[in-house]
């Protein structure tokens, strides 16, 4: 989604002479997210808050759902629409600038990334070699990586959203979920969808589900003057704003909402040690807070607990060793309390992994090892400046290579909704407003 976005923005740039868009699984517009077919994986906030695809229409997608005649779907609560609507739009704006020829698309893997005088060499898997002046990284969100601790089988799934991974599960097997957030929650809603006769049991270190949305009020006072950027100073500031706000009916989702929006200058503020309290200590209750769910969503979750259809459990797995039909597993549940469970399938969804040192990204790989980029900040993602453009080893600017989203996590930590990936594309087709651009 990050490279379509990019594609659409940088076509309004006049200097542009023309746009390659590279997917390694084809799908232009959607990326993984925005590919999910099924009814009930949702955007995880309502349609207008999704904005659009430029600074001007700051309500795109919510006009184009009205436009198009989906604007006041019943069936889904304030509108929290399938993930694959937004995919539709996106997919839609991307191939009207294709039509126009003013931007190519490529289903394939580019491996390696060299610079020349002329720019960025890049590899694909075929062994075809191009060179582009400016080379934009919009790499997604990575698989997680292995589940310490647990023996490897086939019964054991780090890809859940690799096509047909879950199909193998049978109605009457025992499902152990790893992780409690977002992920783990559309797990759980599809396999229901597919009548599971046994409990599904889901597990994080804290057992936090991620909290429902609310209609969004204007805040009538952000917060603005924030203390020294340690995190006990933030979020104390932070928790008397929202219970001021919610004293006068104003509901914790307005703060939050605010708060995010500065986070990333507070977060850049912060010192390395901050940053690091802040991932140990805080890092799974602010996702909840921040990754909400749709209305009915929740009420699912919440139904599928009180029928017992539903274990949360706060702990973590010790060991899994694999059987004849799945695992045997060892728990240390918060409070210290062991247990034992056997599953016939575990599933990761602990969510992407943020260390990028450690995913099998071929061009992630490449650069790493070249030294044309480096680890991000506590090691999260890829080293970048303020304007996204990624640093070598040597710490220097790499003029003219960038990276958008998730990448960027080290440097700026809230970057992976649409809004914030949109705000770095914008002002990065800003700033080579005065470029010459091939």
């Amino acid at each position: 989604m990050a490279g379509s976005l990019t594609a659409i923005a940088l076509a309004k740039l006049q200097q542009i002479e023309s746009i390659t868009v590279f997917d390694r699984h084809g799908a232009f517009g959607r990326g993984l997210a925005y590919s999910a077919k099924s009814p009930w994986h949702r955007i995880n906030v309502p349609a207008y808050k999704m904005g659009g695809v430029g600074a001007e229409d700051t309500e795109g997608f919510a006009d184009w759902l009205g436009a198009t005649g989906q604007a006041n779907w019943r069936d889904y609560s304030d509108s929290f629409v399938p993930r694959w609507v937004y995919g539709d739009y996106i997919a839609a704006q991307l191939s009207a600038i294709a039509g126009s020829g003013h931007a190519t698309m490529h289903t394939d893997v580019i491996e390696h990334l060299e610079r020349r005088q002329s720019g960025y060499e890049l590899t694909r898997s075929s062994g075809e070699r191009q060179t582009f002046d400016i080379v934009l990284l919009c790499l997604g969100n990575p698989s997680p990586s292995p589940f310490p601790g647990i023996e490897t089988s086939p019964r054991s799934i780090t890809d859940v959203w690799a096509p047909g991974a879950l199909d193998p599960i049978g109605p009457n097997d025992r499902v152990l979920v790893i992780g409690t957030g977002a992920t783990a929650v559309d797990v759980v809603i599809d396999l229901n969808r597919r009548s599971m006769q046994q409990p599904i049991t889901i597990i994080s270190r804290r057992g936090l589900l991620p909290l429902i949305d609310a209609p969004a009020q204007t805040d009538p006072t952000p917060l603005e003057n924030w203390p020294e950027p340690t995190t006990r100073g933030i979020f104390a500031a932070l928790l008397k704003d929202t219970r001021q706000k919610m004293a006068t009916g104003i509901p914790w989702q307005t703060s939050v909402d605010t708060f995010r929006l500065q986070i990333g200058r507070l977060w850049t503020g912060a010192s390395l040690t901050e940053r690091e309290r802040f991932s140990r200590h805080l890092r799974a209750i602010w996702l909840v807070h921040r990754h909400r769910l749709a209305p009915d969503v929740a009420q699912s979750l919440n139904r599928l607990q009180s029928e017992r259809n539903l274990n949360v459990l706060a702990g973590r797995i010790i060991n899994a060793r694999v059987t004849p039909t799945g695992y045997d597993v060892a728990i240390h549940r918060r409070g210290g309390i062991a247990m034992q469970m056997t599953a016939d399938w575990i599933l990761n969804c602990t969510g992407p992994e943020e260390r990028y040192d450690r995913i099998e990204n071929p061009l992630v790989r490449s650069m790493l090892a070249s030294g044309i980029a480096q680890r991000g900040n506590n090691g999260l993602g890829l080293d970048v400046d303020e304007a996204c453009r990624i640093r070598d080893r040597a710490g220097e600017v790499q003029t003219g290579l960038y990276a958008i989203g998730h990448a960027t996590r080290g440097a700026f930590w809230e970057v992976t909704a649409a809004t914030n990936i949109r705000q770095q594309i914008l002002s990065i087709a800003d700033a080579l407003k005065t470029t010459t651009i091939r």
